[in-house]
């Protein structure tokens, strides 16, 4: 774990101007936010909770790696303020409910939760990490939110022996959605996650239909760091030795050759296709999304770091789709990229990554403030057309291809993320057969997630 530096001696009133900064900017940013979740952003201390940064910074819309693992990658963060704020949006929580949390981290999203429901709800939060737990138990009681009740256990069983919850939320990325969370949750309740959806992050809140089913009400692009313990995902992080320097997380535990796709992006891009001007980022991350979900043949890859050779160095984190994944001779790789990149590099990489609020799980995941949680925001500031731009020897070919999947996500009225439809089921309730015309069917050891636009 990171040392916990002793904050600069400053007085009070410095970190309560901070802070009701940050609640007023919460607050016009985001017309959905309740009265009570903007006044616990109001009144909760930030920066007793993440000491390291200090008790001003601490109360910047960022994210804060908190700790990191034996390879550098962080493994638990203190959320960007909007990310939680749109999260706790789709809770919807109110004073008297009863919350389960899993993955505490620093304690501070326990803690808001805690000023919301109030002394006649509670807040039971999970974590699989003992250190992080003795650090938010701590936080928390010198925060005056001793009564959150903080377990060190793995989450994905949940807390057997509590229970029911009325809102369930998880604040690391999933790739599963453990049977324990569905079934410690009451009548009408919600469980709000972070899922990875073919390598792209979706905060989605879901709720139990009369059949039984658990349906989407809302969904934002998101990222978080992965999930430990016996439901986390089998993506992987792969990086290859110095000089080389290519740190790259493969979706869905998809095999990739490294030392290919390193060959295939070291060099100039080996095709373009520029596309219409898009209205802001908030079009360029749906877009993003759509390529996703519609090139299911495809290997998602995200790059997270490389050397100073990667021509594309200032957008990283940038995803890439991949064909031909284990081929030294015919990898080929594509991704959509702002236009214009000399402009300024803040506002580029994966779109999922860049432009959104977020967790800090990852290299530019916390985003810049307010562009996915205010849509209205992109679209004031138009910027250049994005491109397609493929490397490596398939990239010209997969560039068309996906070309030809944007002008049909244009003709159908551009969807987005909030538009997206998911329907999770049981894995024992999988049907066997084909999904629905235009409907993509993701299978996990737990549930199958049904997932498409309306028709």
């Amino acid at each position: 774990m990171q040392p916990r530096e002793p904050s600069p001696a400053v007085g009070p009133e410095v970190a309560d101007a901070a802070r009701a900064q940050l609640a007023s900017e919460l607050r016009h940013r985001s017309r959905a936010l309740s009265r009570s979740v903007q006044q616990a952003f109001a009144v909760v201390p930030r920066h007793l909770f993440v000491p390291e940064v200090g008790p001003a910074a601490a109360y910047r819309d960022e994210a804060f790696v908190i700790k990191c693992g034996q390879d550098g990658l962080p493994v638990s963060s203190s959320s960007q303020p909007a990310m939680m704020a749109i999260m706790l949006g789709q809770l919807g929580l109110r004073p008297g409910h009863r919350v389960l949390e899993i993955g505490t981290g620093s304690g501070y999203n326990a803690a808001v939760m805690a000023a919301v429901v109030g002394p006649a709800g509670e807040v039971v939060s999970v974590d699989i990490d003992p250190e992080l737990v003795v650090r938010a138990r701590s936080s928390l009681a010198a925060a005056g939110y001793a009564d959150v009740t903080v377990i060190c256990a793995d989450g994905g069983f949940a807390v057997p022996g509590h229970g029911p919850f009325d809102r369930v939320i998880v604040t690391a990325g999933a790739w599963d959605i453990a049977p324990a969370w569905l079934d410690q949750i009451g009548a009408g309740g919600l469980l709000v996650l972070p899922l990875s959806v073919r390598g792209i992050q979706l905060s989605l809140a879901l709720q139990r239909d009369d059949a039984g089913d658990w349906r989407s009400t809302s969904a934002w692009r998101c990222g978080f760091v992965r999930m430990l313990g016996a439901f986390a995902g089998p993506e992987t992080v792969v990086r290859l030795p110095e000089p080389t320097v290519l740190v790259a997380q493969i979706s869905d535990g998809r095999a990739v050759n490294p030392h290919a796709l390193q060959a295939a992006l070291a060099g100039q891009p080996s095709a373009k296709q520029d596309l219409p001007p898009l209205q802001g980022l908030a079009e360029l991350a749906d877009l993003d999304l759509w390529l996703a979900m519609t090139a299911v043949g495809l290997d998602r890859v995200t790059v997270l770091s490389a050397g100073s050779w990667f021509p594309l160095a200032p957008l990283l984190p940038a995803g890439f789709l991949v064909s031909h994944a284990l081929e030294a001779s015919g990898l080929g790789a594509a991704a959509l990229l702002p236009d214009g990149l000399d402009e300024d590099p803040r506002h580029a990489g994966d779109p999922g990554h860049a432009g959104e609020p977020g967790h800090a799980g990852e290299p530019g995941h916390a985003g810049e403030p307010g562009r996915a949680g205010d849509r209205d925001s992109g679209r004031a500031a138009r910027r250049p057309g994005p491109a397609i731009r493929g490397f490596g020897p398939d990239g010209p070919a997969l560039v068309g291809h996906l070309a030809g999947l944007a002008r049909r996500w244009v003709e159908l009225g551009r969807p987005d993320a909030q538009g997206l439809e998911l329907i999770v089921r049981p894995a024992s309730q999988a049907s066997a057969g084909a999904p629905p015309a235009g409907r993509l069917v993701l299978h996990r050891p737990s549930v199958s997630i049904e997932l498409g636009w309306p028709a």
